[in-house]
């Protein structure tokens, strides 16, 4: 008996009604080594599957030759293990039907154990094409594939309930989705992504959205999302109780790209008349999207296309002068993207009513009319802690997946992927607050 419990711990057999026998063998199967076990299951039915009569005078149902499988299970020392298992047939005296003896280590009809199935989910989770799985477990790629649908049908959504607090994006899935465009959402606390959408548009969200029922929908409080209109009216629609809060990051986003769109302007300008000066401006561009608290003020150093000592505020302070329309730019960016940081809405909103009395290029002024047509999300934003930060990076996450299968061609097969990857995957972060103290005093 010594040996069979080795072997079960070894080979992570839990089912006592298969023995093994004292020998394993070693065979060339395909251009492969496998080492080769064998056993036996038997024990002593119950009762018949086909008619349903009890075994209890142990005469009822009788033994009946054996019936030979051979299983796939794991590996040992990077060599595929085989188990060449006879499996016991039985014939019942009432109904003349036989039967096989079952075991939880396969299902019925099956040669690949639950033990690589459930290592293939394991395996699933991470970033790695579907054909390195099956190389590493043995198995073909279709095989990884059923597994792919069978563990991502299980995790689809039941439509009955949604998290208070959601995030939503959009990311590039595969070329047969209209516009190649999907849509994911997720928990804003807990980071749980709920469920992908092949399309973003706005007819076929809401369509979507509405088999979750009212109530579920009215459980939501705040949704987190980008300026995109179609999303804007879409919340408005689906969730009745929901504020909607605009991402900090895509505001010092959109006023980063007007800045920096006056800088290729000016760059033009003084591409013939300034060539030095125009040299600056093209290498030195992220430097001027810095804001201007976070530059260094003290440290002196020789950099090769100034002369003497310098710091690198004034270097931003030189570029900025060399266009007047540059130098308004720059100050009102930071101005604003200063009264953002420090939660101060009141100044925020102060500094877009001044900023109606001065003159500022055309790009400048269509990103700051944006920024007063969506005021009432923007305030929220300084509200609420939440972003979309997090979706940002289940975004990149699922980018990955595709770069490392050199994309996917089946919608359904990259959603299921990214519901495993997420959902199947240890959440051990700690729930931040919702709430910035310093505006409300109070941490949710």
């Amino acid at each position: 008996m010594t040996h069979l419990h080795f072997i079960r711990k070894t080979l992570g057999i839990k089912d006592t009604n298969i023995t093994f026998e004292n020998r394993i063998t070693e065979e060339d199967i395909k251009g492969a080594k496998h080492l080769i076990y064998y056993g036996k299951l038997t024990y002593t039915p119950k009762g018949c599957q086909n008619c349903g009569v009890k075994n209890s005078s142990h005469a009822d149902i009788v033994k009946n030759g054996t019936k030979a499988s051979t299983i796939k299970l794991t590996q040992i020392g990077f060599k595929p293990v085989l188990l060449k298992l006879k499996k016991q047939r039985f014939l019942c005296k009432h109904c003349s039907s036989t039967f096989i003896a079952k075991t939880n280590l396969v299902n019925r009809h099956c040669f690949i154990s639950n033990h690589i199935k459930a290592a293939i989910s394991m395996e699933l989770r991470e970033e790695q094409s579907m054909t390195l799985i099956a190389k590493h477990m043995n198995v073909s790629t279709s095989t990884v594939i059923r597994q792919l649908i069978q563990v991502g049908e299980g995790l689809r959504p039941k439509y009955n309930s949604l998290p208070e607090h959601l995030c939503i994006d959009e990311f590039k899935s595969v070329k047969n989705v209209s516009g190649a465009m999907s849509f994911l959402f997720l928990d804003a606390v807990t980071h749980k992504l709920m469920d992908i959408v092949e399309n973003r548009q706005r007819h076929y969200l809401f369509d979507y959205f509405m088999r979750y029922s009212l109530k579920a929908r009215r459980q939501v409080k705040t949704v987190t999302m980008d300026m995109y209109s179609p999303y804007i009216s879409l919340v408005e629609a689906c969730f009745p109780n929901a504020e909607i809060i605009i991402d900090r990051f895509h505001i010092v986003q959109h006023l980063n790209r007007a800045l920096n769109q006056v800088r290729i302007q000016t760059m033009k300008k003084i591409r013939n008349t300034s060539p030095t000066d125009y040299r600056k401006l093209k290498k030195l561009w992220k430097m001027i999207l810095i804001d201007e608290m976070d530059l260094n003020h003290t440290d002196y150093f020789t950099h090769r296309l100034f002369g003497g000592m310098v710091t690198e505020y004034i270097m931003v302070q030189y570029l900025v002068a060399l266009s007047p329309e540059l130098l308004a730019t720059y100050i009102l960016v930071n101005r604003l993207k200063w009264a953002l940081k420090n939660r101060d809405f009141e100044r925020f909103t102060g500094i877009l009513v001044e900023s109606k009395k001065q003159r500022y290029p055309r790009k400048v002024r269509t990103v700051l009319q944006t920024l007063e047509r969506y005021i009432e999300p923007i305030s929220n934003a300084f509200t609420y802690s939440l972003s979309n930060g997090p979706i940002e990076g289940v975004n990149n996450k699922i980018k990955n997946i595709k770069r490392s299968g050199y994309g996917y061609r089946n919608f359904e097969h990259l959603r299921y992927r990214a519901l495993i990857s997420f959902t199947l995957t240890k959440n051990n972060r700690k729930p931040k607050p919702l709430y910035f103290k310093k505006q409300t005093g109070k941490v949710s």
